[in-house]
């Protein structure tokens, strides 16, 4: 034990020195300061034709110096490219779909022919550890788990992760094709079928609509029409019910029909979304009919299913145009946050749109802010980042808004933005805050719920919280950052087996309250929502136990309250920031949360009895 002041820095640094007469050594280690708080984000995309402004409307308490705003600019869709692969790279919590979903802009930026994209090299590294995380989770039957490959699956799911991973394979990149193979059969298998062997998973209660039963069929046909063996008879059939499938699901029909050159009837499939259109200016929108709710949501990816089936269908459509100016300005008017399948399928789709692009813009952007010039890019299109310092202007209450005007310097052309801001508060934020999620959280005794923010070294803390939503919410993640002071235990391990007092159990059935997951163990059997383990029923069906936090993941939760707790141990002392436990939608981050804040003291051992 040794005992230091931290000072304000991004990274701690200590320097160990050993001396004996003449002989010395030393050792020096480098530890990352973490922020008190998790970031926020708003980002505007969006296609430039002559000049054009983009808006975001800041909160209060925001340090101007320390946040910033990055631009991607370019005469492409390349540059919209780089900036979701930046984004995406950095997401915490990584299941099948985000891993799949920040993987598509890198393989997209792999296959452009755009000298201005990042290194190739590590691309192609990025690329194969994607592939190399989702090979790794093919379970027994050959389906992808969401997870790992012991976990649950879906058609849908798989079909996502294989399709991007026959696309690799076509980028140059090392797939097994056993992989491939193994998860054609599973696929066969589900469509063929008479049920889903979804309906035992805890996305049970979607297979009841009969929309996401023949959505999971239209991905199986798709994907074994990608690797070459179609099932013409499943598609046939799916044609014929035609008028029941989801919006998306149609379009997607027609991409498989266009790829055997069936080009009569996928231009029937696509015909009545094509005529559903209307345009407000350059842009277009889509009827409230194209979206609909599911257990991977996304309020880009009808968007983007249109555009990828009408380049497959006519790729000289006049609506192309306007498609793609909707696609880039999805969160130009409201700065809102997209979620992974927003990326993803935008990505994947302005791939496409990409490798036919003809003609683009021979010049740069320029953006300007508070009367002067905050960058102007090349032909060659550029990424930046800036301080908001200067940027903003004041609004009542406190906020701040930042104002962008964007032209084409030679007036002429297509280009393209991604424009992120990066949110730092002045100070350590420590009032709960609720944008749609509550959320709690507490210090107690280990031995009684005595409630604490105080310890001595060595000793046992029980951490508790309490989640609160008022509407259904899927896929919640719960982010508790631990003081520094603390180390999370666990409870699945033979060394903490010698832990002090009774064991804990979870809430009765389906009840939802109360209920502790401080078991540890990931042993538990998942049933509907949830898991079971001893007996009790807990909603947060993953939990993830890492060195400076614990995270919890509930993949659906009924209005109501739901409760977390698992142990920790003081193991240095001091004093500490505590930061606020989050809380949010993995699919829709602006719904979220945070609990409150502060400070959190471990005392040494010897003023134990003092305290």
């Amino acid at each position: 034990r040794f005992s230091f002041h931290a000072t304000p820095a991004d990274t701690a640094v200590f320097r160990f020195g050993a001396s004996s007469g003449k002989d010395a050594d030393a050792v020096q280690t480098k530890v990352p300061v973490r922020a008190e708080y998790l970031p926020h984000y708003l980002t505007v995309a969006g296609v430039l034709r002559d000049s054009g402004v983009a808006e975001m409307t800041l909160p209060a308490g925001i340090d101007e110096v320390r946040s910033r705003v990055t631009f991607s600019l370019g005469a492409s869709p390349t540059a919209v490219l780089r900036g979701l692969a930046d984004g995406l790279r950095v997401y915490p919590y990584e299941c099948t779909e985000q891993v799949t979903s920040a993987a598509l802009p890198l393989l997209a930026l792999l296959n452009a022919k755009s000298d201005t994209i990042p290194s190739r090299a590590r691309l192609q590294r990025d690329v194969a550890r994607a592939v190399a995380v989702i090979s790794g989770r093919q379970r027994v039957d050959g389906g992808i788990g969401l997870w790992h490959a012991r976990d649950w699956t879906s058609p849908w799911l798989s079909e996502y992760a294989g399709s991007f991973l026959v696309a690799a394979k076509r980028a140059g990149v090392a797939v097994d094709d056993s992989v491939i193979a193994r998860l054609g059969d599973y696929l066969s298998r589900e469509l063929n079928a008479g049920t889903s062997s979804a309906r035992f998973t805890p996305i049970a209660s979607w297979y009841t609509d009969r929309h996401t039963r023949l959505s999971d069929r239209v991905a199986s046909v798709d994907y074994l029409s990608r690797i070459g063996k179609p099932d013409l008879a499943a598609e046939h059939e799916l044609v014929a019910m035609a008028a029941q499938l989801w919006w998306e699901d149609r379009l997607r029909l027609a991409e498989v029909l266009a790829r055997r050159n069936a080009m009569k009837e996928a231009t029937a499939l696509v015909a009545p979304a094509w005529a559903l259109v209307h345009l407000e200016g350059n842009r277009a929108v889509l009827p409230p009919s194209a979206k609909h709710d599911f257990y991977f949501f996304s309020s880009a990816r009808p968007m983007a299913r249109l555009l990828t089936a009408t380049l497959a269908v006519n790729p000289t459509h006049p609506l192309i145009g306007p498609i793609v100016q909707a696609l880039l300005e999805q969160s130009r008017t409201n700065a809102s946050l997209w979620n992974t399948q927003d990326l993803g399928s935008t990505a994947a789709a302005l791939a496409m749109f990409e490798q036919r692009q003809q003609g683009a813009a021979a010049s740069g952007i320029r953006v300007r802010a508070a009367g002067r010039t905050v960058i102007e890019s090349s032909a060659r299109g550029s990424d930046s980042s800036v301080s908001l310092a200067g940027l903003l202007t004041a609004l009542p209450g406190g906020a701040r808004k930042l104002r962008l005007a964007l032209d084409l310097p030679k007036g002429k052309g297509l280009a393209y933005y991604y424009i992120t801001v990066t949110q730092v508060p002045k100070t350590q934020p420590v009032r709960p805050e609720d944008t749609g999620v509550q959320v709690e959280r507490w210090y107690e005794r280990y031995d009684k719920p005595v409630p604490l923010v105080s310890v001595a070294e060595g000793e046992l803390v029980r951490v508790r919280m309490r989640v609160t939503v008022k509407s259904e919410r899927h896929f919640l993640v719960l982010d508790d950052p631990l003081p520094a002071g603390l180390e999370a235990i666990d409870l699945s391990l033979r060394t903490a087996a010698a832990l002090p007092g009774p064991g804990v159990a979870l809430a009765p059935s389906g009840s939802g309250d109360d209920a502790d997951d401080d078991t540890g163990d990931d042993s538990g059997y998942h049933w509907g929502y949830g898991t079971w383990d001893s007996g009790w029923w807990s909603p947060w069906d993953h939990k993830e136990i890492r060195d400076d936090r614990v995270v919890y993941v509930a993949t659906y939760l009924w209005p109501g309250v739901y409760t977390a707790s698992y142990i920790a141990r003081a193991t240095t002392p001091g004093v500490f920031m505590r930061p606020p436990a989050h809380a949010e939608e993995m699919y829709n981050p602006s719904v979220s949360g945070r609990s409150d804040g502060g400070m959190f003291t471990v005392t040494p051992l010897a003023a134990k009895g003092t305290r």
